[in-house]
């Protein structure tokens, strides 16, 4: 299973760092909180329920536009707007 979520979360990485043009290293530190967190597991470490979670979540609410999601990866509910951006969403329409 671990291995499963690992290759989801480094195939994830891979398509979102090729689309907008930037290193792992950038996609770790954005989506992880640390520069290192793919580099570590393709040495095999281990991570956290909580950090595939919060890893998928992120690449979900960030995916670029018109990029299709990785096929066989599921994808999580985009999170839902925060109470101040739900008001700033009104407010604007």
């Amino acid at each position: 299973m671990e291995a499963d979520l690992s290759a989801h979360l480094r195939t994830c990485a891979s398509a979102f760092a090729e689309a907008k043009g930037v290193e792992l290293v950038t996609v770790a530190r954005r989506a992880c909180g640390d520069w290192r967190f793919f580099d570590r597991l393709e040495t095999g470490a281990s991570f956290t329920i909580r950090k595939y979670d919060d890893a998928m979540a992120w690449f979900s609410d960030n995916w670029p536009e018109g990029l299709a999601w990785p096929v066989g990866v599921p994808r999580p509910a985009r999170a839902a707007p925060q109470p101040d951006e739900a008001a700033e969403a009104e407010a604007a329409a």
